[in-house]
Protein backbone atom coordinates (compact mmCIF):
# COMPACT_ATOMS: atom_id res chain seq x y z
CA UNK A 1 0.00 0.00 0.00
CA UNK A 2 1.08 3.57 -0.66
CA UNK A 3 1.61 6.07 2.12
CA UNK A 4 -1.48 8.14 2.84
CA UNK A 5 -1.21 11.93 3.15
CA UNK A 6 -3.94 14.16 4.55
CA UNK A 7 -3.80 17.70 3.18
CA UNK A 8 -5.67 20.65 4.69
CA UNK A 9 -6.03 23.76 2.51
CA UNK A 10 -7.02 26.78 4.58
CA UNK A 11 -10.19 28.66 3.79
CA UNK A 12 -8.29 31.92 4.26
CA UNK A 13 -6.19 30.99 1.24
CA UNK A 14 -8.91 30.08 -1.24
CA UNK A 15 -11.53 32.68 -0.29
CA UNK A 16 -11.66 36.43 0.24
CA UNK A 17 -12.33 36.80 3.97
CA UNK A 18 -13.44 40.41 3.54
CA UNK A 19 -16.42 39.45 1.36
CA UNK A 20 -18.99 36.74 2.15
CA UNK A 21 -19.12 33.80 -0.27
CA UNK A 22 -16.28 35.14 -2.41
CA UNK A 23 -13.33 33.27 -3.87
CA UNK A 24 -9.76 34.56 -3.62
CA UNK A 25 -8.64 36.31 -6.78
CA UNK A 26 -4.87 36.74 -6.39
CA UNK A 27 -2.04 34.66 -7.80
CA UNK A 28 -3.08 31.79 -5.48
CA UNK A 29 -6.43 30.20 -6.25
CA UNK A 30 -8.08 26.80 -5.99
CA UNK A 31 -6.96 26.12 -9.55
CA UNK A 32 -3.28 27.01 -9.01
CA UNK A 33 -3.12 24.92 -5.83
CA UNK A 34 -4.74 21.93 -7.48
CA UNK A 35 -2.24 22.16 -10.35
CA UNK A 36 0.56 21.74 -7.78
CA UNK A 37 -1.28 18.86 -6.12
CA UNK A 38 -1.79 17.19 -9.47
CA UNK A 39 1.88 17.49 -10.44
CA UNK A 40 2.98 15.92 -7.15
CA UNK A 41 0.25 13.27 -7.10
CA UNK A 42 1.11 12.23 -10.65
CA UNK A 43 4.42 10.93 -9.34
CA UNK A 44 2.43 7.98 -7.99
CA UNK A 45 4.20 7.98 -4.66
CA UNK A 46 1.28 8.46 -2.28
CA UNK A 47 -2.47 8.38 -1.75
CA UNK A 48 -4.21 11.59 -0.76
CA UNK A 49 -7.26 12.93 1.05
CA UNK A 50 -7.85 16.69 0.83
CA UNK A 51 -9.80 18.76 3.32
CA UNK A 52 -10.44 22.44 2.67
CA UNK A 53 -11.64 25.19 4.98
CA UNK A 54 -14.83 27.18 4.41
CA UNK A 55 -13.36 30.66 4.64
CA UNK A 56 -15.81 33.42 3.79
CA UNK A 57 -18.41 30.85 2.77
CA UNK A 58 -19.23 28.74 5.84
CA UNK A 59 -17.55 30.88 8.52
CA UNK A 60 -19.59 34.00 7.87
CA UNK A 61 -22.93 32.20 8.02
CA UNK A 62 -21.83 30.18 11.05
CA UNK A 63 -20.88 33.34 12.93
CA UNK A 64 -24.05 35.20 11.90
CA UNK A 65 -26.36 32.46 13.17
CA UNK A 66 -24.10 31.32 16.06
CA UNK A 67 -24.38 27.78 14.77
CA UNK A 68 -21.75 26.40 17.11
CA UNK A 69 -23.93 27.30 20.11
CA UNK A 70 -26.33 24.56 19.06
CA UNK A 71 -30.09 24.59 18.54
CA UNK A 72 -30.89 27.32 21.06
CA UNK A 73 -32.00 30.27 18.95
CA UNK A 74 -35.08 30.91 16.85
CA UNK A 75 -33.11 30.71 13.59
CA UNK A 76 -30.64 27.99 14.66
CA UNK A 77 -31.99 25.36 12.28
CA UNK A 78 -32.13 27.83 9.41
CA UNK A 79 -28.58 28.93 10.17
CA UNK A 80 -27.35 25.35 10.31
CA UNK A 81 -28.82 24.61 6.90
CA UNK A 82 -27.45 27.80 5.34
CA UNK A 83 -23.99 27.19 6.78
CA UNK A 84 -23.94 23.62 5.49
CA UNK A 85 -25.10 24.73 2.04
CA UNK A 86 -22.50 27.49 1.75
CA UNK A 87 -19.74 25.11 2.86
CA UNK A 88 -20.97 22.60 0.28
CA UNK A 89 -21.11 25.36 -2.34
CA UNK A 90 -17.39 25.97 -1.91
CA UNK A 91 -16.76 22.22 -2.00
CA UNK A 92 -18.63 21.99 -5.32
CA UNK A 93 -16.47 24.79 -6.75
CA UNK A 94 -13.34 22.99 -5.50
CA UNK A 95 -14.36 19.72 -7.15
CA UNK A 96 -15.23 21.46 -10.43
CA UNK A 97 -11.80 23.11 -10.55
CA UNK A 98 -10.22 19.68 -10.13
CA UNK A 99 -12.35 18.20 -12.90
CA UNK A 100 -11.05 20.88 -15.26
CA UNK A 101 -7.58 19.43 -14.62
CA UNK A 102 -8.81 15.85 -15.13
CA UNK A 103 -8.17 15.08 -11.47
CA UNK A 104 -10.11 12.23 -9.88
CA UNK A 105 -11.50 14.30 -7.00
CA UNK A 106 -14.62 13.04 -5.23
CA UNK A 107 -16.65 15.01 -2.63
CA UNK A 108 -17.54 13.70 0.82
CA UNK A 109 -19.58 15.92 3.15
CA UNK A 110 -18.66 15.06 6.77
CA UNK A 111 -22.24 15.64 7.89
CA UNK A 112 -23.17 12.58 5.87
CA UNK A 113 -20.58 10.14 7.25
CA UNK A 114 -19.97 11.22 10.86
CA UNK A 115 -21.62 12.43 14.07
CA UNK A 116 -20.58 14.86 16.79
CA UNK A 117 -21.08 15.03 20.55
CA UNK A 118 -20.67 18.38 22.28
CA UNK A 119 -18.66 19.70 19.34
CA UNK A 120 -16.32 16.73 18.87
CA UNK A 121 -16.56 14.21 16.03
CA UNK A 122 -17.11 10.95 17.89
CA UNK A 123 -18.41 8.38 15.43
CA UNK A 124 -18.89 7.67 11.77
CA UNK A 125 -17.94 5.43 8.90
CA UNK A 126 -14.85 5.92 6.74
CA UNK A 127 -15.42 2.91 4.52
CA UNK A 128 -16.52 5.17 1.67
CA UNK A 129 -13.24 7.08 1.78
CA UNK A 130 -11.16 3.89 1.96
CA UNK A 131 -12.98 2.43 -1.04
CA UNK A 132 -12.53 5.69 -2.96
CA UNK A 133 -8.78 5.57 -2.27
CA UNK A 134 -8.56 1.96 -3.45
CA UNK A 135 -10.35 2.95 -6.64
CA UNK A 136 -7.91 5.76 -7.39
CA UNK A 137 -9.95 8.74 -6.24
CA UNK A 138 -8.76 11.69 -4.17
CA UNK A 139 -11.51 12.16 -1.55
CA UNK A 140 -12.25 15.79 -0.67
CA UNK A 141 -13.84 16.71 2.68
CA UNK A 142 -14.46 20.09 4.29
CA UNK A 143 -15.49 21.82 7.49
CA UNK A 144 -19.17 21.21 8.06
CA UNK A 145 -22.22 21.52 10.28
CA UNK A 146 -22.69 18.23 12.10
CA UNK A 147 -25.65 16.65 13.78
CA UNK A 148 -24.65 16.76 17.45
CA UNK A 149 -25.90 14.36 20.13
CA UNK A 150 -25.75 16.98 22.89
CA UNK A 151 -26.11 20.35 21.17
CA UNK A 152 -28.34 19.44 18.24
CA UNK A 153 -25.82 20.81 15.77
CA UNK A 154 -22.20 21.97 15.98
CA UNK A 155 -19.37 23.05 13.72
CA UNK A 156 -16.71 20.51 12.84
CA UNK A 157 -13.63 22.30 11.53
CA UNK A 158 -11.67 20.73 8.72
CA UNK A 159 -9.01 19.88 11.31
CA UNK A 160 -11.53 17.94 13.40
CA UNK A 161 -12.77 16.10 10.33
CA UNK A 162 -9.25 15.15 9.24
CA UNK A 163 -8.43 14.10 12.81
CA UNK A 164 -11.41 11.74 12.76
CA UNK A 165 -10.33 10.38 9.38
CA UNK A 166 -6.74 9.95 10.63
CA UNK A 167 -7.90 7.85 13.58
CA UNK A 168 -9.77 5.56 11.22
CA UNK A 169 -7.43 5.50 8.19
CA UNK A 170 -3.91 5.88 9.52
CA UNK A 171 -1.92 8.46 7.49
CA UNK A 172 1.84 8.87 7.25
CA UNK A 173 1.73 12.65 6.96
CA UNK A 174 -0.81 15.34 7.83
CA UNK A 175 -0.12 18.63 6.07
CA UNK A 176 -1.80 21.91 7.02
CA UNK A 177 -1.52 24.61 4.37
CA UNK A 178 -2.00 28.13 5.67
CA UNK A 179 -0.93 31.62 4.59
CA UNK A 180 2.06 31.92 6.96
CA UNK A 181 5.35 30.01 7.20
CA UNK A 182 4.32 27.59 9.92
CA UNK A 183 3.77 28.33 13.62
CA UNK A 184 5.02 31.48 15.32
CA UNK A 185 5.06 32.75 18.89
CA UNK A 186 2.40 35.27 17.84
CA UNK A 187 0.48 36.14 14.70
CA UNK A 188 3.32 37.30 12.37
CA UNK A 189 0.93 39.44 10.34
CA UNK A 190 0.02 41.45 13.43
CA UNK A 191 3.17 41.21 15.57
CA UNK A 192 6.57 42.01 13.96
CA UNK A 193 8.34 40.35 16.92
CA UNK A 194 6.76 36.95 16.29
CA UNK A 195 9.34 34.17 16.11
CA UNK A 196 9.17 31.07 13.93
CA UNK A 197 8.97 27.68 15.68
CA UNK A 198 10.65 24.97 13.57
CA UNK A 199 9.66 21.83 15.49
CA UNK A 200 6.85 21.22 17.95
CA UNK A 201 6.69 18.06 20.04
CA UNK A 202 5.97 17.00 23.63
CA UNK A 203 8.80 19.19 24.91
CA UNK A 204 7.35 22.51 23.74
CA UNK A 205 3.72 21.98 22.72
CA UNK A 206 2.36 23.69 25.84
CA UNK A 207 4.50 26.77 25.33
CA UNK A 208 3.61 26.87 21.65
CA UNK A 209 -0.11 26.74 22.40
CA UNK A 210 0.23 29.37 25.11
CA UNK A 211 2.08 31.84 22.91
CA UNK A 212 0.62 31.25 19.47
CA UNK A 213 -1.59 34.22 18.72
CA UNK A 214 -5.15 34.17 17.47
CA UNK A 215 -5.94 36.85 14.91
CA UNK A 216 -7.77 39.89 16.23
CA UNK A 217 -9.07 40.87 12.80
CA UNK A 218 -10.27 37.68 11.09
CA UNK A 219 -13.58 35.89 11.39
CA UNK A 220 -12.76 32.25 12.22
CA UNK A 221 -15.39 30.29 14.13
CA UNK A 222 -12.95 27.38 14.50
CA UNK A 223 -10.39 29.22 16.60
CA UNK A 224 -7.46 30.22 14.40
CA UNK A 225 -3.90 28.86 14.49
CA UNK A 226 -3.97 27.91 18.18
CA UNK A 227 -6.87 25.51 17.64
CA UNK A 228 -5.33 24.19 14.43
CA UNK A 229 -2.03 23.45 16.15
CA UNK A 230 -3.76 21.79 19.09
CA UNK A 231 -5.73 19.49 16.83
CA UNK A 232 -2.76 18.66 14.61
CA UNK A 233 -0.62 17.75 17.63
CA UNK A 234 -3.45 15.59 18.97
CA UNK A 235 -3.71 13.84 15.61
CA UNK A 236 0.04 13.18 15.42
CA UNK A 237 0.30 12.13 19.07
CA UNK A 238 -2.56 9.63 18.71
CA UNK A 239 -1.76 8.19 15.29
CA UNK A 240 2.03 8.48 15.00
CA UNK A 241 1.76 10.55 11.83
CA UNK A 242 4.12 13.46 11.26
CA UNK A 243 2.50 16.85 10.85
CA UNK A 244 3.50 19.92 8.88
CA UNK A 245 2.23 23.50 8.91
CA UNK A 246 3.44 25.52 5.93
CA UNK A 247 2.75 28.52 3.75
CA UNK A 248 0.70 27.19 0.89
CA UNK A 249 0.69 30.62 -0.81
CA UNK A 250 4.38 30.36 -1.69
CA UNK A 251 4.58 29.32 -5.37
CA UNK A 252 5.60 25.67 -5.64
CA UNK A 253 5.58 25.10 -1.87
CA UNK A 254 2.57 22.77 -1.87
CA UNK A 255 4.12 20.55 -4.53
CA UNK A 256 7.43 20.47 -2.65
CA UNK A 257 5.74 19.62 0.65
CA UNK A 258 3.91 16.70 -0.94
CA UNK A 259 7.12 15.45 -2.58
CA UNK A 260 9.19 16.01 0.57
CA UNK A 261 11.60 18.45 -1.08
CA UNK A 262 10.63 21.74 0.63
CA UNK A 263 13.10 23.98 2.48
CA UNK A 264 12.82 23.03 6.19
CA UNK A 265 13.24 26.69 7.14
CA UNK A 266 9.82 27.43 5.66
CA UNK A 267 7.53 25.18 7.68
CA UNK A 268 6.90 23.80 11.15
CA UNK A 269 7.12 20.08 11.90
CA UNK A 270 4.67 18.69 14.47
CA UNK A 271 5.31 15.27 15.93
CA UNK A 272 4.60 13.11 18.95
Amino acid sequence: MKDLYLLKIGGSVITDLSKPNTLATGPVTISTLLKEVNEAYSSGGFDLIIGHGSGSFGHVAAAQYKVNDGLIYKDSKKGAAITHMTAKQLNDIFINEGLKLDMALYPFSPAHFSLSKNGEVVSGFCGQLETALKNGFIPVVHGDVMMDIDKGVSIASTEKVLDFVAHNIKPTKVLYGSDIDGVFTANPKEDPNAEHIKVIDSSNINDALKNTGVSKTRVDVTGGMKTKLSKLYETCNDTGAEGYIFNITRPGMLKEMLLGTANPELYTVVRK
